[in-house]
Parts: C-alpha cells; sequence; structure tokens
C-alpha cells in the first residue's frame, strides 16, 4: 500500500521532535556550574574548544637558597622531612609538623611561625627523646620507634571542640601500619584507631570526593615484562577508620620512561577540601636506575626524585598537568636540595600559595643523606596558564549561566593584551559583547575586571553565554563572576 501524507507528516513530526529534544539535551549536558569559585584552567572542564593555545604548567619560586628549618637538635639528627604546615585563622599562626629521623627513631616535631617563613621550634615538654629528658620539640610517639605523622587537617566538623584537628600518622607496629588521631589544640593527641596498611585494602565502596581519602605508594606490575614498580594506591573512609576501595589510580603511560617509577604521592586527604572544586595531587617521580642498587628481588633503590602536579575532580581520576614541564625540579648540583625534593600539598595564605618541601643533598640510595625544610610560593591560583603557542589564539568555553556582579579574570597581559567577547548559545556574538567593544587588558593582575563600552556584566544576569577570549602574547589562569 503506498502510504497517504497524512501518514507520513506525523511520523515526520515525531523524527523532528525527537532530534530537538536530543538537542536541548546535549545542550543541558554542555552546560557547565561555575558557582561562586574561578574557573581554573588546570584541565578542559570548562573549554569548549580552543586555538593556536597551549597549557602550561607554572613553578613555584623558592624564597631563599638554603632551607627555612635545619636540623639544630641531638634528636632531629641529620633529616628533617614530610612537612605538613597548616595556617591556623584562629590563632593567627602557622603549625608545621614535621620528621626527624636519627638512629633507628624518628619523631614527629613541631614549630610555629607567624609568616610562614621564619620558624621557632618550642620546648613543649610532652614526649621523651633519645636521652629521656622532654625537652623538646617531640609532638606525637607511638607505641614504636618510627611514630611520624602523615596528614593533619582541621576537622570540617566544628561542632566537636576535642577534635579540631584531625591526623593520620604511621608506626611500623608492625610493618607500615596507620593510624587515626584527633587533638583539640594540634599538641596533644589521641590515637583513635589502629587501622593497619591500607595498601591492602581491596574492594568494597569507591565515591566521588568521599569524606576521606589517601593516596600513597603500591606495588603494580609492568604491563610489558610484569615486573613490578611502584606506582600510586588510593583508598577511601567516612569516619577515618574504616577504609574500602583499594585501587591503583597512578601507573606508567605509554610513552612513559620505563624507568619511571611513582616513589609517593600525597594531598589534602579530606575529600570536601578543596581548592576552587580542584584536588592537587603531589607526585614524586623515582627517576630509578636498572644498572645499580637493586636488591635481590628486584627493587631499585637508586635514583633521582623531583615532584610532579597532578589534579582531580573527585579523587579517583587523576590528571599528570606536567610531563613535559616539571612542577618543581630538583635544585642545582651541589646543593643541599640537589638530588630529591618532596613538595607537601598546598597551603593558602592571602594572595599566595606557599609550598613546604623536604629537599635532599644526596639520591635515593645514599647511606650518608642530609635533608632540610625549604619552601617555595605562587601567586594564589596560577598553577597552570593558557598562552598562545606563538602569538596568538583564542579560547571559548562551555555555556554556563550568568551570575555575579562582574567578570573577572587572572591573567599576566603586561607584554600583550586580552580581549574577551560574549556568546549565546547559538554561538553568535552578543550585541554590545564583541571583542572590539571590550576594553583591552595589558596588566598583570589576579584578578582584573572586564569591561565593554556601553555595556555591563549585569545586563546578561540569567542568560545562558559562552566567552571567546583572544589572547595575545599573554598568560590565562582563571575568570571569576563573583
Amino acid at each position: 500500500m503506498t502510504p497517504t501524507i497524512d501518514g507520513i507528516m506525523p511520523r515526520c513530526a515525531i523524527f523532528l521532535f525527537a532530534l530537538f529534544l536530543m538537542s536541548v539535551q546535549s545542550s543541558a549536558a554542555d552546560t557547565i556550574s561555575i558557582g561562586n569559585a574561578p574557573q581554573l584552567f588546570v584541565d578542559d572542564y570548562a573549554i569548549a574548544e580552543s586555538s593556536g593555545l597551549v597549557h602550561v604548567v607554572q613553578q613555584p619560586r623558592r624564597v631563599s637558597e638554603r632551607p627555612i628549618l635545619t636540623s639544630d637538635q641531638a634528636w632531629e639528627g641529620s633529616v628533617l622531612q614530610a612537612p605538613c604546615v597548616l595556617w591556623d585563622p584562629r590563632m593567627k599562626f602557622f603549625h608545621m609538623y614535621y620528621w626527624s629521623a636519627t638512629g633507628d627513631s624518628i619523631f614527629t616535631c613541631y614549630a610555629t611561625s607567624t609568616d610562614g617563613v621564619h620558624w621557632e621550634k618550642p620546648t613543649l615538654n610532652l614526649h621523651a627523646g633519645l636521652n629521656g629528658s622532654k625537652e623538646n620539640n617531640i609532638v606525637l610517639r607511638g607505641k614504636g620507634n618510627v611514630a611520624r605523622i602523615r596528614y593533619v587537617e582541621f576537622n570540617p566538623n566544628t561542632n566537636d571542640p576535642q577534635r579540631r584537628f584531625l591526623a593520620l600518622y604511621i608506626d611500623n607496629v608492625p610493618g607500615l601500619t596507620e593510624f587515626s588521631a584527633s587533638s583539640p589544640d594540634g599538641l596533644h593527641w589521641k590515637t583513635e584507631k589502629k587501622i593497619g596498611d591500607l595498601r591492602h585494602v581491596t574492594g568494597g565502596e569507591v565515591t566521588s570526593n568521599p569524606p576521606f581519602f589517601l593516596i600513597e605508594q603500591q606495588w603494580v606490575s609492568d604491563p610489558n615484562d610484569g615486573h613490578r614498580y611502584r606506582g600510586i594506591w588510593r583508598t577511601e573512609s567516612r569516619d577515618m577508620q574504616h577504609w574500602t576501595g583499594g585501587q591503583a589510580v597512578v601507573q606508567r603511560l605509554p610513552d612513559d620512561d620505563p624507568d619511571l617509577e611513582f616513589y609517593h604521592a600525597c594531598s589534602h586527604f579530606i575529600g570536601s577540601r578543596t581548592h576552587n572544586g580542584l584536588h592537587f595531587g603531589y607526585l614524586y617521580l623515582f627517576h630509578s636506575e636498572n644498572s645499580r642498587g637493586v636488591r635481590d628481588d628486584g627493587v631499585r633503590l637508586a635514583g633521582t626524585i623531583d615532584t610532579a602536579l597532578m589534579v582531580s575532580r573527585d579523587t579517583i581520576h587523576w590528571k599528570r598537568l606536567d610531563r613535559h614541564r616539571r612542577f618543581f625540579p630538583l635544585g642545582p648540583a651541589g646543593s643541599w636540595e640537589a638530588a630529591m625534593n618532596f613538595v607537601s600539598p598546598e597551603v593558602i595564605h592571602g594572595d599566595r600559595m606557599l609550598f613546604y618541601y623536604s629537599g635532599w643533598s644526596q639520591e635515593h640510595a645514599s647511606s650518608q643523606n642530609r635533608a632540610s625544610i625549604g619552601l617555595a610560593t605562587m601567586p594564589l591560583d596560577r598553577f597552570v596558564s593558557i598562552e598562545p603557542k606563538q602569538q596568538r589564539g583564542s579560547l571559548t568555553t562551555k555555556p554556563f549561566v550568568v551570575r555575579g556582579n562582574g567578570l573577572f579574570v587572572n591573567v599576566d597581559a603586561s607584554h600583550g593584551e586580552l580581549r574577551i567577547e560574549v556568546l549565546d548559545e547559538q554561538g553568535q556574538v552578543v550585541p554590545g559583547y564583541q571583542e572590539s567593544s571590550c576594553k583591552p587588558i595589558s596588566s598583570d593582575e589576579p584578578r582584573a575586571e572586564v569591561k565593554w563600552r556601553g555595556k555591563s556584566w549585569g545586563d546578561l544576569a540569567k542568560r545562558t553565554i559562552c566567552l571567546r577570549f583572544r589572547l595575545v602574547n599573554a598568560s590565562l589562569f582563571a575568570f571569576d563572576t563573583r
């Protein structure tokens, strides 16, 4: 039977309506929420398309050629490492927890600072040191001889003053055993649970941004020949006591150096503690040697270690950002930090990000090593820039709903300029917000306001738009609509 036009039309209408629904759903799915925080260009979350641009990882600048904290007490031996630093807004000073290693003992020690650069080691009279005296700055002792704090954070639950500080620490009783602890003041610690070796946790729940998570070293297998090497393992917890979801989250990529290992990694261990919606991880790259310092079981001991930067939006999936430009390279040959460094999670203070790290004079296999603590800084939110590969480039964001009182950019355009135009949902320039109407920004500012002649950001309120950034010899780090 030959179909009539009356039979064809309804089917065509249904088909066209289905296409319309698909396009609406696609548009809704592509629309991003930018919230009340700056949008950092560390990944492609906010980017729809770009042309002529490249991501460039920035490098923190050391505040001095010398360390800010050195070993000068008998119980500190020759090694200070793993600085964990918090700015305390209530007390108006910095807390630092660090390890000191001497003989067969490791102590967790404590220091304070009002500016983050100059530190004091208070006499705490809490725990006995090597000679039995308590006249020292040792802040934590476990049941074994090597109790060392891994993380200290402020408790996101502020209802319990006795647990204002939370910590995870390790004590070899036996092996690599994790413990959870709490404190009302950061000095007097109560062990809450002996957790065990979290590298043996498998199965169970894996959730995005859980209350607590941990990334650490674990053995993984090389896909080519099966030999084991160091990778990064993740576990999570809802209460810091019961842990699930163990899985490898960082392994070699196909084009990595076959001698590269991931010695360890760290990040703020509270899932809700993000920096503008992002978790930054500090990945210790072990450039191992296969011709010396290899144990009978194949474990490599010789080599240097430096710190790479990675990022995650859910604590599960991590992206290495600096595979072509190291986030924190080693110090110069012969220096106190020439062979290894381990950077701790960022500390935000005012308009700066502070990166405390332990620097080592000799490589990993050395038995005569020295380690001290250094500091490097970076302007706020300038982890990664987007820059023209040559001179010019453009970037268009994914659509978002306009909120806030203005549009601001974190940019260094001191040797060029940045202009921005506004696009509607169909990709057409909104009249009055074209590039030629945008007042060029030719400065280095963390929060430069974007303005158009005769138009205001408020006129766009509640509209769904995209932004197109036009860069000429400029570095763009973030945009903000607060």
